[in-house]
């Protein structure tokens, strides 16, 4: 065979990868979970909860616009911000958190938690007021109350921290709940996955749901193996993506959001970019 097959084969295997890295890094993908919470109340059934985490703003590869129609698509009733909504390297983009935290509040109550690059960002401040004034319900380590029609579930939000380890345990211990909030479903919005266990430390507050990100789903994924690497569980970490159930709390689980955005890795693989509808039943 001559040089110029081999030639020719080289480049299609080359444009086979580069339109594979492409979908992997810019096609949405929509996964829906249907979540039974014990006893839930008529009016929450059926309720629509949006999950987006990591969109790690400016450098998202998915456009901002599409990413806020497919939410706009799914008629949500609430949406949550799991943390990391601007990359800590580089400027930070007030135009374009501003835009996406009015488009995601047009379209349902929205509540978000601080990620390690929102922390680290430098601008925290500036953040919080950029997400408060379009009208984000920003939860550093409080809980709340939302009525969706008939019927409401208590919100909690843990921050991102400099240091967990300078926690006093439980985790949750910086959240208070107002007089009878502990037998209301309760959701818990934080940025870290590894932390699982211990938001059931304190059973007076164990979140039915804990909605999480940061792990961008391992950033590489292989079949029957999982993520290959996370931030701050190494390698071949336990939390990376769906659903995860609570030991001695059968009915309590963690769903854990791929994400949006690429952090340090530039690249994902079998692995593409994730927004979480959950239905509640």
């Amino acid at each position: 065979m001559s040089w110029m097959y081999y030639v020719a084969i080289i480049a299609v295997l080359l444009i086979v990868g580069a339109i594979y890295l492409y979908t992997q890094n810019h096609w949405l993908e929509l996964t829906r979970i249907q979540v039974t919470i014990p006893f839930l109340a008529n009016g929450l059934k059926n309720k629509k909860i949006v999950h987006l985490s990591d969109l790690h703003i400016p450098r998202q590869n998915v456009p901002l616009e599409k990413l806020i129609d497919k939410v706009k698509q799914e008629e949500p009733d609430l949406i949550v911000l799991s943390g990391d909504l601007v990359d800590v390297r580089g400027e930070m983009p007030k135009l374009e958190l501003a835009l996406v935290a009015k488009e995601l509040v047009a379209i349902a109550p929205t509540f978000a938690v601080t990620g390690n690059h929102d922390l680290k960002s430098g601008h925290l401040q500036e953040w919080e007021s950029i997400l408060t004034a379009a009208g984000v319900r920003v939860l550093i380590d409080e809980a709340e109350w939302l009525q969706l029609g008939s019927a409401g579930l208590v919100v909690m939000g843990l921050s991102e921290k400099e240091d967990f380890k300078a926690l006093s345990a439980p985790i949750l211990n910086g959240i208070q709940l107002n007089e009878g909030m502990q037998d209301q479903p309760k959701l818990l919005i934080a940025h870290r996955p590894e932390f699982f266990n211990q938001y059931y430390v304190d059973a007076t507050k164990a979140p039915d749901i804990v909605f999480t990100g940061h792990a961008h789903g391992g950033q590489i994924r292989l079949p029957f193996i999982g993520g290959l690497y996370a931030p701050n569980q190494g390698r071949f970490p336990e939390y990376t993506s769906g659903v995860y159930y609570q030991a001695e709390m059968a009915s309590k689980r963690m769903i854990v959001s791929r994400g949006i955005g690429n952090s340090t890795f530039p690249f994902r693989i079998n692995n593409r970019p994730e927004i979480i509808v959950v239905s509640l039943n």
